[in-house]
C-alpha cells in the first residue's frame, strides 16, 4: 500500500469518527435543549416559535443541495488546480445565495407575514412576539444561506474537524440560550429569537474567518457566470 494511499484511508477514518461525534453530540445536546427551552417558555410561546419559524424553515431544504452542488464544482477545479476559476465559482455561488436570499425575503415578508397575522390561530396578545420571531428568523435564515458557499467549501476540502467544531460551537451557543432566556430582561420569546440570529452571525463568522484563513479562493468579490 502506498503513502498516499494510506494517508487518504486515515484522513477518511479521521473525517468518519468526526462527523459521528458531531451527530452525537448534537443529537444529546438537541435533546436537552429542547426539554429546558420547553420549560422555559411554556407550551404556547414554544408552539408558537416552531410554527412561525417552521414559514422560514421551509425554505432550508435547499441549503443541503446548493452546498452539495457548489462542493461538486470547487472540488472539481480543486482537482484542476485552476485557483482563479476556484475564486470565479466560490465568488458567483456567493452571489447567487444573496440573489436567492433576497427573493425569499421579499416572498416571506409579503406573503409570509400576511399568512401569519391573517391565516394563523395564535391569541392577538402574542401576535406581536410572533412578528417579531418571523422577522428574526428571516435574519437567521438569510444569514445560513449565503453560509452554504463557506461549509462547501469545507466540504470539498475535507476540512471536516473544522466543519463538526463549528457545529458543536453552534449547538453549545443553543444551549447557552436555553438557560438564557430564563433571565431574559424581554420578553421571553423575542429574547429567544433574538439570540438565536446571533448565534447564526457568530457560526457566519466563524465559517467565513476558518474559509478565508485557509482557502485562498474563499475572497468573495462580485462576479456573476
Amino acid at each position: 500500500m502506498s503513502n498516499q494511499t494510506s494517508d487518504n484511508n486515515k484522513r477518511i477514518a479521521k473525517n468518519t469518527l468526526l462527523l459521528y461525534f458531531r451527530m452525537l453530540f448534537m443529537m444529546v445536546v438537541s435533546l436537552y435543549t429542547s426539554r429546558v427551552i420547553l420549560n422555559a417558555l411554556g407550551v404556547e410561546d414554544f408552539g408558537i416559535y416552531n410554527v412561525v419559524g417552521g414559514v422560514v424553515a421551509m425554505f432550508t431544504v435547499i441549503s443541503g443541495s446548493l452546498s452539495a452542488a457548489i462542493s461538486r464544482f470547487i472540488t472539481y477545479e480543486l482537482g484542476k488546480g485552476d485557483q482563479s476559476k476556484l475564486n470565479r465559482i466560490f465568488s458567483a455561488s456567493v452571489t447567487i445565495q444573496l440573489l436567492l436570499s433576497l427573493i425569499i425575503v421579499v416572498l416571506i415578508e409579503s406573503v409570509g407575514v400576511w399568512f401569519l397575522n391573517t391565516k394563523m390561530t395564535i391569541p392577538m396578545e402574542r401576535m406581536t412576539a410572533a412578528n417579531w420571531v418571523l422577522q428574526f428568523s428571516i435574519i437567521t435564515f438569510v444569514i445560513n444561506l449565503i453560509s452554504v458557499p463557506y461549509n462547501a467549501a469545507i466540504i470539498a476540502h475535507e476540512k471536516m474537524s473544522a466543519f463538526a467544531y463549528i457545529s458543536i460551537l453552534e449547538s453549545v451557543g443553543k444551549l447557552a440560550i436555553a438557560f438564557l432566556i430564563m433571565w431574559s430582561p424581554i420578553d421571553k420569546l423575542i429574547f429567544y429569537a433574538v439570540l438565536m440570529c446571533l448565534v447564526a452571525i457568530m457560526v457566519r463568522f466563524a465559517y467565513g474567518h476558518y474559509c478565508t484563513k485557509h482557502f485562498a479562493e474563499c475572497n468573495y468579490h462580485f462576479h456573476w457566470d
